[in-house]
């Protein structure tokens, strides 16, 4: 896979709880809602899992996105924050784009030389990390991730996101479920109706 744009990709999309959205299959929903390792889930899909680093800096983030993290942490410094943009790869097709917001801090001690590894082998290996609740969003077929990434999207996907925070310190982790992803498995439509 070769992107067509430089990092960030980013991920500007309409989030909200979800309860708000009637998520069109169970199987699906349970990709979305849980709670565990996405990493380790994906692993346990594939015989193959590599983690693709497309960039890892201090890079603007959204006023969106800062909006959601300054309700924990007011600082709308660049240099406070590094935006990590990743593709988790199965079976050598790309499952999942992620776009992580790590306060520089964290980059300092807990994640230096993260590299290519997966980011929830760590979080989900301490247990000093506390997940806050999961806000969904839908992207249609004609969507900026996967143009940037060159990946064929002929249906909607769905994206989560959440906050963990770790001694204050809050870390927004979101994920794009990729047309060819597993959580859409068994899925006959994937759009509200």
């Amino acid at each position: 896979m070769k992107t067509s744009h430089s990092f960030p990709i980013g991920l500007s999309a309409y989030w909200q709880p979800p309860e708000r959205y009637l998520i069109p299959n169970t199987k699906l929903k349970n990709w979305l809602l849980d709670t565990g390792s996405l990493t380790e889930r994906l692993q346990s899909h594939c015989d193959h899992f590599h983690v693709q680093l497309l960039g890892q800096r201090h890079v603007p983030v959204s006023l969106e996105e800062m909006s959601q993290l300054n309700s924990l942490v007011p600082s709308k410094h660049v240099q406070d924050w590094q935006v990590r943009e990743v593709v988790l790869w199965g079976n050598h097709q790309p499952w999942v784009f992620a776009r992580s917001i790590i306060p520089q801090k964290m980059c300092d001690a807990e994640f230096a030389e993260l590299g290519e590894q997966p980011l929830g082998k760590l979080i989900f290996n301490d247990p000093r990390f506390k997940r806050m609740p999961f806000q969904l969003t839908q992207l249609d077929e004609k969507n900026a991730v996967t143009a940037a990434l060159n990946i064929s999207c002929q249906q909607t996907i769905w994206a989560r996101r959440s906050i963990f925070q770790f001694s204050g310190l809050p870390m927004s982790v979101a994920e794009l479920f990729l047309p060819q992803s597993p959580a859409y498995e068994q899925c006959s439509d994937t759009s509200i109706t």
